[in-house]
């Protein structure tokens, strides 16, 4: 378990300052967004195992292009799948792996994270965290994952705790009920475009098929 404290709030100034004015997504601020959705996933223990590990590792891989001799052509998202295209590095299996491929990985889980998110934001104390988690995850990640680890995420699923229990986990300090529902809706509402323009790469670029 991480010893950080979850903030929704940097999540929430992260995912904004990824989208520029001009349609550009900044890498760093992505990924600044996504290492604080790692203490979240953590927070709530191994139901999200299976998430927190591989988002945790290929944070590091974007990072590591980052610092790399060519970290400048990954400042902007939409210039790395330029020059990974123009040097045919979008499929690269060898260390440090393609970072097109490697986002898509993220971007696949921020679908789920997106609608985990979207669904608290609109849920009464009364409803059942596991079944929100459990629908998130069946319209998003559960596509591309096989049938042994589908199961075995909805089992763990099962050992959320209630709504109430979860929003006060999210909350900060002192933070009324209300407020962190309205905080949640903000996220994902800065998440949406983010999303948005970086499926409409992939889909130009046809690389929604990377292995």
């Amino acid at each position: 378990m991480s010893e950080r404290e979850f903030q929704l709030s940097v999540v929430l100034d992260a995912f904004r300052k990824t989208l520029q004015d001009d349609g550009t997504l900044v890498m760093d601020e992505y990924i600044r967004g996504y290492d604080e959705l790692c203490v979240f996933f953590d927070m709530l223990g191994s139901v999200f195992g299976f998430i927190t590990s591989d988002v945790k590792e290929k944070i590091g891989i974007l990072q590591e292009h980052r610092k790399s001799e060519n970290g400048e052509k990954y400042v902007i998202i939409q210039r790395m799948f330029d020059y990974e295209i123009d040097k045919n590095l979008t499929q690269k299996r060898t260390p440090p792996l393609s970072g097109s491929r490697t986002l898509l990985r993220l971007h696949r889980a921020l679908a789920f994270t997106m609608l985990f998110m979207k669904k608290l934001s609109e849920a009464s104390d009364h409803d059942s965290s596991s079944s929100i988690a459990t629908d998130a995850y069946t319209q998003s990640l559960a596509n591309y994952h096989p049938w042994l680890v589908r199961k075995a995420a909805v089992w763990a699923m099962y050992t959320l705790p209630n709504i109430k229990d979860l929003k006060k986990k999210i909350a900060a300090p002192n933070m009324q009920h209300q407020e962190t529902k309205q905080l949640l809706k903000d996220v994902t509402e800065a998440m949406k475009p983010v999303y948005d323009i970086t499926e409409e790469l992939y889909t130009r670029h046809n690389l929604h098929g990377l292995p």
